[in-house]
């Protein structure tokens, strides 16, 4: 890993001067805050940038200082002047670990009509993050809360759900964080009493609009249900989003786009074998009708996961002794389900999937060689599809499970997956870059103590990565 310098200072002198020097001219840039090629830079940080004359407040504007994400995306904010200075608020804090670009144009002038001579650019990185302090974010004690799931917003604002006892039965609780406050108080979203809840999962949209699933016990069997929350009304009312009672239901799954609409996906039996069944809920309608998305009968289809691009198409794979995909577009509606592994010496289990913004798709999961589990993967894109299955990982001293995956907006991917060296297990990883696949999959952990589990992986739009596991 690549570690940076830690800059000095903010701000570099680029000239002097000060006061309009009268007439039209050459405008010049003083100095910058953040200075050129500064790193650890505060995420809160106000771009300023002073120049040898008082400026024309018209012709600051954002298009004319701007500031951008590396990659080129713009960062939403606004302006500011103050006699020689210009200045950039950005509308939130900006990202962890990330490169921006500051730019002034030639259309700055200063009172007098002076102007740059061409656009000026300064580059900086800002900070790295910390990890608090941990907080109670339920207080019930009538019985133990388990199976919590998050969802966060790009302003930092956070979605927490579980299952909690009240001495009876389980039900599913959520709490929301926000920057300015903190944890909210804990409420329950849901109220049927006929029987248990249980394995809340939550997707949150840009603008903070929630949406949780869970499946519940209705005296008879297993039902898929749901509840949306928003910033203006709270939680919504739960609702049932599929009314099949061949069978149980089970295992949902939930993710939405950057307009609110949202894909569940979740197991259901036909009372002789379980099938892979999905809804689709927009703001304006509601969720739709329930339909299966696979119609091989040949043997249940089980744990199913779903992934959605910002333009509302979704990605679902699952797994049916062989791992299976479908994809769904807001035009077409579903398409046919189609294998994308072909390995045929052992069961492939546990898929998961996760989708970039121009709609790519990574999947990965483990897979038996009929000695020890392997972990695979593969990808689509939608120019060609699902491509060809691969293994990521080459040590055969004993088991790998429980692969996860995440992809920046450029479609770099990292997995995170245990694995048994014979001994005890580790967290390894593997990342992908869509200019060279794959790369060589390392150890992440070396605490030989205990065991390690569970791993889970995000990435920002830069590219960083925050893998966690469990550890005895």
């Amino acid at each position: 890993m690549l570690w940076g310098f830690l800059s000095v200072g903010l701000a570099l002198t680029l000239g002097c001067g000060g006061g309009d020097t009268g007439g039209a001219g050459t405008l010049q840039l003083v100095q910058t805050v953040p200075a050129d090629m500064a790193t650890d830079v505060p995420t809160d940080v106000v771009v300023t940038a002073e120049l040898d004359s008082a400026l024309n407040e018209a012709t600051v504007t954002t298009s004319s200082f701007t500031l951008t994400r590396d990659g080129g995306a713009d960062v939403e904010g606004s302006v500011a002047v103050d006699g020689e200075t210009a200045s950039y608020t950005p509308s939130r804090p900006l990202g962890l670990l990330s490169s921006y670009t500051a730019t002034l144009t030639t259309a700055i002038e200063s009172i007098s009509g002076a102007t740059l001579e061409t656009s000026e650019t300064w580059t900086f990185s800002t900070e790295d993050g910390q990890w608090g302090e941990p907080v109670l974010i339920e207080i019930s004690n009538a019985g133990g809360a388990r199976f919590p799931q998050v969802a966060l917003d790009p302003t930092g604002n956070a979605v927490a759900v579980w299952e909690q006892s009240d001495g009876s039965r389980d039900n599913i609780w959520a709490n929301r964080f926000t920057p300015s406050a903190g944890w909210g108080v804990a409420d329950r979203i849901e109220t049927a009493s006929a029987g248990g809840a249980s394995r809340p999962q939550v997707a949150v949209d840009p603008t903070g609009n929630a949406v949780a699933v869970w499946e519940q016990w209705d005296g008879a069997r297993r039902n898929i249900w749901a509840n949306r929350f928003t910033p203006s009304a709270g939680w919504g009312v739960a609702g049932l989003i599929e009314t099949d009672n061949a069978g149980t239901a089970a295992r949902a799954q939930v993710a939405v786009d950057p307009l609110g609409n949202a894909v569940a996906v979740w197991e259901q039996s036909d009372g002789t074998r379980f099938n892979i069944w999905a809804n689709r809920f927009t703001p304006s309608a509601g969720w739709g009708v329930a339909e299966p998305i696979e119609t091989d009968d040949v043997g249940s289809a089980v744990r199913p996961q779903v992934a959605l691009d910002p333009n509302g198409n979704a990605v679902a794979v699952w797994s049916r002794d062989n791992v299976w995909a479908n994809r769904f577009t807001p035009t077409a509606g579903w398409g046919v389900a189609e294998r994308i592994e072909t390995d045929n010496l052992d069961d492939a289990f546990s898929p998961q999937v996760a989708v970039d913004p121009n709609g790519n798709a990574v999947a990965v999961w483990y897979q038996s060689d009929g000695t020890r589990n392997n972990i695979w993967a593969n990808r689509f894109t939608p120019a060609a599809g699902w491509g060809v299955a691969e293994l990521i990982e080459t040590d055969n001293a004993g088991d790998a499970a429980n692969a996860q995956v995440a992809l920046d907006p450029n479609g770099n991917a990292v997995a995170v997956w245990y694995q048994s060296n014979g001994t005890r297990n580790n967290i390894w990883a593997n990342r992908f870059t869509s200019s060279a696949g794959w790369g060589v999959a390392e150890p992440i952990e070396t605490d030989n103590v205990g065991d390690a589990f569970s791993p889970q992986v995000a990435l920002d739009p830069n590219g960083n990565a925050v893998a966690v596991w469990r550890q005895y």
